[in-house]
């Protein structure tokens, strides 16, 4: 029974681990981390599949840890071009709404650059003794090669919707690299999951 523990705990752990950390992040001076009963998400896109992924990955996330949340396609439908609408109409409309906190996410950065590839295996070789043998293990490496990698830093803000002023409204922001992500679905649950990790741990969200 105990090892079973032992083996659950192991399993947990590694699962958690494989969550990735934010790379940048602030956090507004003197905040108290706050309870939010509705929170709105937001993704600031052009491509509305990217954006749709993006929204529906980080209400998943929140919704996971017990928080209510929603996307932004009821409220601003897809036939709007979000990027396009003024800061004015944008906010108008989340206050003419029962959300009291908004989590906006888009793309900042873009950036490309040349890596270098190489192989490697482990090898057996043999020593040989008297009547045994011995078999150690070493490197082996095969002809490197150049690949574009591609980096995409991706921005979310936490905004309180009864601060006064804008000043006030931003709480925290956090940016996170995805690097060559295979799909939308898996650059947004990376960026999801380790924002709400984040916001967790740092106390800026409360349960």
């Amino acid at each position: 029974m105990k090892r079973k523990w032992i083996v659950a705990a192991l399993i947990s752990l590694l699962f958690s681990a494989c969550v990735p950390t934010m790379k940048y992040t602030w956090t507004k001076e003197n905040y108290t981390a706050k309870s939010f009963d509705n929170i709105l998400v937001l993704a600031i896109s052009q491509n509305l599949e990217a954006r749709t992924v993006f929204e529906n990955t980080i209400v998943k996330a929140l919704q996971e840890e017990g928080f209510q949340a929603e996307n932004s396609l009821k409220l601003f439908p897809p036939v709007v071009s979000i990027d396009k609408l003024s800061e004015e109409g944008i906010e108008s409309k989340i206050k003419a709404s029962d959300y009291d906190a908004v989590i906006v996410s888009s793309l900042v950065d873009v950036q490309s650059q040349e890596v270098y590839e190489y192989d490697s295996f482990y090898r057996p070789y043999p020593y040989f003794f008297p009547r045994h043998i011995y078999y150690g293990y070493g490197y082996v490496y095969r002809p490197g090669y150049y690949r574009q990698e591609t980096s995409f830093v991706i921005e979310s803000r936490l905004f309180d919707t009864a601060a006064t002023t804008k000043e006030n409204a931003i709480i925290w922001s956090g940016q996170s690299e995805l690097i060559d992500p295979v799909s939308y679905e898996s650059g947004a649950k990376d960026h999801a999951y380790s924002m709400v990790k984040t916001l967790l741990k740092s106390g800026v969200l409360k349960q």
